[in-house]
């Protein structure tokens, strides 16, 4: 999918929380704000 920003920061979860069940691996970039409603437990990537 492409431009999440036009979707709420509860629906993304949703989403990645569904996506989750299906992929070994998902990769999501996401605004800062949006990105802070995410679970602590989720492995993030702050620097390249």
């Amino acid at each position: 999918m492409d431009s999440l920003e036009s979707i709420d920061s509860d629906r993304i979860i949703q989403l990645v929380e569904y996506f989750e069940d299906y992929a070994e691996y998902l990769v999501v970039a996401l605004l800062p704000e949006d990105a802070q409603a995410l679970d602590d437990s989720v492995n993030r990537v702050t620097a390249i």
